[in-house]
């Protein structure tokens, strides 16, 4: 359960320094711990949605979750500045909704245990 807690705070960590970089100045975060999933929700506001980063972010988070690849890579989660990141994200996460409404970014993800 320990690992479980980290990698999501490696998650959040990902999402939130994601926010800031792209202009964000308000987010709402909030995370449900059930007993089949954790469910991660984001409310983004003021977020360059133009950019082309923000809309690869959707692409990214849904590939398919890689738990081979998560065992042995989520401690790296936070420690480079790349795109390479989300991918890691995407491999930990087994599905994300991601919607954009102006410049709000409406995102949540869940991962099942």
């Amino acid at each position: 359960m320990k690992h479980e807690i980290k990698r999501i705070s490696k998650i959040l960590d990902e999402l939130v320094t994601f926010c800031f970089l792209h202009g964000t100045n308000e987010m709402n975060v909030n995370i449900e711990n059930h007993n089949e999933y954790f469910k991660i929700s984001f409310v983004i506001d003021n977020i360059d949605c133009t950019d082309r980063r923000v809309q690869e972010l959707k692409k990214l988070l849904n590939s398919p979750r890689q738990e081979e690849i998560e065992e042995y890579y989520w401690e790296l989660a936070g420690e480079c500045d790349s795109d390479t990141e989300f991918t890691l994200v995407g491999a930990m996460v087994d599905r994300a909704e991601v919607e954009f409404k102006g410049t709000s970014l409406y995102l949540t993800l869940y991962r099942y245990r």
